[in-house]
């Protein structure tokens, strides 16, 4: 096997690979990306005439929707290295670790989402009043919700045999899971015997917690722990569905 440092070194050039030289090259990904989340939030600010707390949700749901889509880009990519350039097949020959590759990947995604995520975080602390926690609340939240939407996107990638079908998979995937849940809005305008299909998205727990950081929902300790349970645990089911059932081999 390669030695920790090949492998970080190896990490490094698949971030500047994927992440980092595409941006250079052509500044418009950068645009596309803040594109869908900017837009919820200038409609939030339109129509509530940028009433604080809309704006909080707007904020909320626009970094939760940043985040997971990187699941989302690395799907596209990973399929694109795989099926055109077969840059897996290259991968597996080599000692390079599978997780070593797919953290790159993933890292590389996070580094393209960045201006966006600071972006929005200014937006919250300039238009609201967080308390002192809510900056280490708010970049775990987003971790969890990078690591869930990468293992998802890195689970789909080894299945698809086309670039075509990401383009498929992937506005369906950010639908059901960041534009439908109260992602960008609060769980108590849906009504109540129907709540529970707002929790069955693990988005939901992600932007409540940013919801609760930002200080525009007020959480009991309970729900707290339970938002950060329930997506601890989708995370981790996730990443092991990722790291046992991805096909990383081609069969």
């Amino acid at each position: 096997g390669m030695s920790l440092r090949t492998q970080l070194r190896s990490s490094w050039g698949l971030i500047a690979l994927n992440g980092i030289i595409p941006v250079k090259r052509m500044p418009l990904f950068l645009v596309n990306t803040l594109a869908a989340p900017f837009s919820f939030l200038f409609f939030i600010y339109i129509l509530t005439h940028g009433a604080g707390e809309a704006i909080g949700f707007g904020v909320a749901g626009g970094l939760v929707l940043t985040t997971f889509s990187i699941g989302t880009s690395l799907q596209a990519d990973m399929t694109h290295f795989r099926v055109d350039l077969k840059l897996q097949d290259m991968v597996v020959a080599s000692p390079l670790r599978a997780s070593t590759y797919v953290l790159g990947m993933a890292l590389s995604e996070l580094a393209f989402a960045m201006p966006g995520i600071v972006v929005f975080i200014l937006v919250g602390f300039t238009t609201l009043t967080p308390d002192l926690l809510a900056l280490p609340i708010i970049v775990g939240t987003l971790l969890l919700i990078w690591a869930l939407g990468s293992s998802l996107g890195f689970f789909l990638a080894t299945y698809l045999r086309d670039i075509r079908e990401t383009f498929a998979i992937a506005p369906l995937l950010s639908l059901v899971l960041s534009v439908l849940p109260p992602v960008y809005y609060p769980v108590s305008s849906i009504a109540p015997q129907y709540q529970w299909l707002g929790y069955l998205a693990p988005t939901t727990d992600a932007s409540q917690l940013i919801q609760g950081a930002l200080g525009i929902t007020g959480l009991s300790a309970l729900d707290w722990l339970r938002a950060a349970g329930i997506l601890i645990a989708f995370t981790a089911a996730f990443m092991l569905l990722a790291m046992f059932k991805a096909q990383w081999r081609e069969r």
